[in-house]
């Protein structure tokens, strides 16, 4: 079969592999892309016509949503994550996992698959890394460390990977924040948010680990909850005794810093999956479903500005930033809050069970549920448009369809 053949076949946009079956009827829909984790992988689905669409197997996508990278045999392979066109295949030493992309797409991380849960034996004594320019015009690079280490994000000049160790090795029982030097192949501290070393680095076991970037792509903001008695390294340095039981971990991605931005009771008592956390470029948002309580910081200083008394949703909760709103969705409730004033503006039902919240680039929002991904008008809860994503787990991103 030609290429024009199976693009004809799969509706004009296809990502790398097979159709996934023969079209459905045409039917008007929403313009748009929506890519959702399922169980069988990460897909993309056109929510005009409601085609699944093929995308390789493995596929972690880039900060921008603009690529998609994955692993096929010794090859590394840089697909478009809208048109579904083969970009490069770079020749790589053999590695199970993509596991990290640097926020420009020109260095990726491969390694083992995430394991199910990082804590309790067996670990592992050593790591294995491959750090490879998915263009193919730099030789990949093999580093070898001794002790438990996952990838978390690379800089932003991508001369570091910043990864998570697991203490100890082969039990973890926590972890800590670190930084590989790719040049010296060395492992050490990240720096204070002065920008100077830290003596004593702090150790953390969180229930559960949300994290998000900021729309400049240049600080990773990553949410702990249940840390009883957790010690911030300016704690430990200070030789305080106090503890927090949820705070924001936040990243610098450009200066190498990091700083724990703490949560005020009772952030981190609930359930680790009902909290939720945004950004917008000037506020980042926390959201405890369970106390009904969400914060407002300001990111420059890095300080809580607001506390808002929403109702309490029990449930999973997800939030997303549109241009002039914080979106939530926890429970039954669909809530749209002023991004200042904390105040609700809109309150609706969710159209299910929420399984992740999106906008879209056109300011459409999606929800996540059972089976697919509907288009709702935040204003009232209506339901504009159900795209079906059978075994939809988490629904994750939304953009335009080409030429639209």
């Amino acid at each position: 079969m030609e290429r024009r053949d199976f693009l004809k076949i799969c509706g004009g946009t296809a990502l790398l592999g097979a159709c996934a079956g023969p079209p459905p009827p045409p039917r008007k829909g929403p313009a748009h892309l929506v890519y959702a984790d399922t169980t069988s992988g990460l897909v993309a689905v056109d929510a005009r016509s409601g085609l699944r669409l093929a995308n390789p197997p493995g596929s972690v996508p880039a900060a921008d949503w603009t690529r998609l990278y994955t692993l096929s045999g010794d090859s590394l392979l840089t697909v478009d994550a809208v048109t579904g066109r083969r970009i490069t295949s770079a020749g790589v030493p053999t590695s199970k996992a993509v596991r990290a992309v640097s926020p420009n797409g020109l260095l990726v991380a491969l390694g083992d698959p995430l394991p199910a849960t990082p804590y309790g034996p067996p670990g592992r004594r050593t790591t294995r890394l491959v750090i490879a320019d998915p263009s193919g015009g730099r030789t990949p690079t093999t580093i070898e460390l001794d002790g438990n280490y996952e990838p978390d994000a690379f800089s932003a000049e991508g001369g570091a990977l910043f990864v998570l160790q697991y203490l100890p090795s082969t039990a973890p029982e926590a972890y800590r924040v670190r930084m590989l030097d790719l040049a010296s192949r060395q492992v050490g501290p990240i720096l204070s948010r002065e920008k100077t070393p830290v003596s004593e680095e702090e150790t953390m076991r969180g229930e559960s680990r949300l994290a998000v970037l900021s729309p400049l792509r240049d600080r990773l903001y990553t949410l702990y909850t249940h840390q009883a008695d957790h010690l911030h390294t300016r704690d430990l340095v200070a030789g305080r005794s106090t503890g927090v039981h949820a705070f924001v971990h936040v990243l610098s991605l450009t200066e190498h810093w990091a700083y724990c931005l703490d949560l005020p009771e009772p952030f981190g008592h609930g359930p680790a999956e009902g909290h939720a956390i945004a950004v917008s470029p000037s506020g980042l948002y926390v959201f405890d479903g369970a106390s009904g309580r969400l914060v407002r910081a300001d990111v420059e200083e890095l300080v809580v500005k607001g506390v808002g008394a929403l109702p309490a949703t029990p449930g999973p909760a997800f939030a997303a930033v549109s241009a002039d709103a914080l979106h939530l969705a926890a429970g039954a409730s669909l809530l749209t809050v002023d991004l200042d004033s904390l105040a609700v503006l809109h309150a609706a039902r969710t159209p299910g069970p929420p399984r992740g919240l999106v906008v879209a680039p056109d300011g459409s929002l999606y929800a996540g549920v059972d089976g697919g991904a509907v288009q709702v008008d935040a204003r009232n809860g209506r339901e504009l448009a159900r795209v079906p994503v059978p075994g939809l787990t988490l629904l994750r991103h939304a953009t335009a369809l080409p030429g639209v």
